[in-house]
C-alpha cells in the first residue's frame, strides 16, 4: 500500500521518542519500575481512589502479608454456591459505555451517573452489584493448572445494586473481579469481541488523527498503515457493523450475560494486578475461554503496543513483547474454590 506524499511528511517530521513505558509503572523487567519493583512507584493517584471506603491510597504492591494476583488456578479448597451467576440488564446501552485504550489494557467505563449498568449476583461470594469497568489485558494473567492464555478481560462490580442511587457506597470494602480468558484460536471473527475491537480503535483512531493533524509526537508508519486499511472497509462490512450498532443503541447491550452465562469458575481472594496492587479483590474466574481469531488477537495488541499519550508519544507500559500482565504471584497460599453445575441446588 502506498503512503501519501503529505502523510509521509507528517510522519516523518515528527518528533520520534518513546517513552518505554517508564510512566506512572512498566512491564519491562530491567527498568526501574518494572513489575518486581512495583513497590516502589508512585501509586497514589489511582481510580479506585474514587471510592474512599476500599482505601486504596497507599502502595501495597511490596506487601509481605497480604494476598496478591495473579496466581495459578488450582483447587484447594470447597465451593459454597447454591446458584449460577444471575444477571440484571440495567439500562446503560452499549453506546453508553466510554471506550479508551489505555497505556496497559484496552477499557470500558459504565458512566453510573448517567445510567444503570448491568450487574452481577455470585452465590456466597458478593451481594448483587453494578459492573463499574471492563479492562482486556493481553497475554492472560491468571493460569488454570499452570496452563497460560492469549488474553483475559476483567469486570470489576464496586457498587452495590441494593444502595440505588448512592452511587459511592462500597458496603463490603472490596471489588468482586468477574473474568474470563481469551483464546485466539477460532476461525472466524468473534461478534462479541469485534464490537468492542470496532470502539477501541475508533478511540484509538481518532486521537491518533487529532495528534497526526497537530504535528506532535510520533506516529509510526505502522500505525498509520493499520489506520488506513480499518477505513478502507468495504461498504458491506461498515452497514454490517452499522446495523449491529443501531440495534445495541436501542437496548442494553448483553456484556455480562455472553461471557458468564452458564459459565463455571474459580474463586480467590488477592488483589489487584496493578498499583497500588490493593488487597481487597475477590476474583472469580471462568474455567474454560472465549475463543476469538488470531486477526482479532493481533488487532487488540497493536491497540496496546501504539498507544498515544496526551501529549501525543508513543507511551505503552507492555514490555518489549507487547505484554501487560502481571507475573504469576507465588509468595502467599491463597484458599482456592471451583464451582459448577454439582454445587448448585436450585
Amino acid at each position: 500500500m502506498r503512503l501519501s506524499t503529505s502523510l509521509l511528511a507528517t510522519t516523518f517530521l515528527a518528533r520520534h521518542w518513546t517513552s518505554d513505558g517508564l510512566g506512572k509503572f512498566s512491564y519491562k523487567n530491567n527498568d526501574s519500575k518494572g513489575p518486581n519493583k512495583w513497590d516502589k512507584v508512585n501509586a497514589k493517584d489511582n481510580e479506585w481512589r474514587e471510592w474512599k471506603s476500599l482505601k486504596a491510597d497507599k502502595n501495597e504492591c511490596g506487601k509481605e502479608k497480604n494476598r496478591q494476583s495473579p496466581v495459578d488456578l488450582v483447587k484447594n479448597e470447597d465451593c459454597r454456591a447454591d446458584h449460577q451467576m444471575l444477571f440484571s440488564d440495567g439500562t446503560c446501552a452499549f453506546d453508553d459505555i466510554i471506550f479508551e485504550v489505555t497505556p496497559y489494557s484496552l477499557k470500558g467505563t459504565f458512566p453510573i451517573d448517567k445510567c444503570q449498568p448491568p450487574g452481577m449476583d455470585l452465590s456466597d461470594s458478593f451481594n448483587e452489584r453494578y459492573v463499574n469497568t471492563f479492562e482486556l489485558k493481553l497475554p492472560g494473567e491468571h493460569t488454570i493448572d499452570g496452563e497460560a492464555y492469549d488474553g483475559e478481560i476483567q469486570f470489576s462490580h464496586v457498587v452495590n445494586v441494593d444502595d440505588d442511587w448512592k452511587w459511592w457506597e462500597n458496603r463490603n470494602h472490596q471489588v468482586a473481579m468477574c473474568a474470563r480468558h481469551i483464546s485466539g484460536t477460532k476461525k472466524k471473527d468473534d461478534k462479541y469481541i469485534e464490537r468492542f475491537l470496532k470502539k477501541w480503535e475508533e478511540a484509538a483512531d481518532k486521537h491518533a488523527d487529532k495528534c497526526q493533524a497537530s504535528g506532535k509526537g510520533t506516529i509510526s508508519l505502522s500505525s498509520i498503515q493499520r489506520r488506513q486499511l480499518r477505513k478502507q472497509e468495504s461498504q458491506k462490512e461498515r452497514e454490517l457493523h452499522k446495523s449491529l450498532w443501531t440495534v445495541t443503541k436501542k437496548k442494553p447491550h448483553d456484556v455480562l450475560r455472553q461471557p458468564f452465562k452458564n459459565q463455571y469458575y474459580y474463586g480467590y481472594k488477592g488483589s489487584l494486578t496493578v498499583p497500588p496492587c490493593s488487597d481487597f479483590v475477590l476474583w472469580y474466574i471462568v474455567d474454560n475461554p472465549m475463543e476469538i481469531s488470531p486477526s482479532q488477537l493481533s488487532r487488540l495488541r497493536d491497540l496496546i503496543k501504539d498507544y498515544i499519550n496526551d501529549d501525543c508519544e508513543k507511551d505503552t507500559y507492555a514490555d518489549e513483547n507487547g505484554n501487560v500482565n502481571r507475573p504469576i504471584q507465588k509468595k502467599h497460599k491463597h484458599n482456592i474454590f471451583h464451582c459448577d453445575e454439582s454445587d448448585y441446588s436450585n
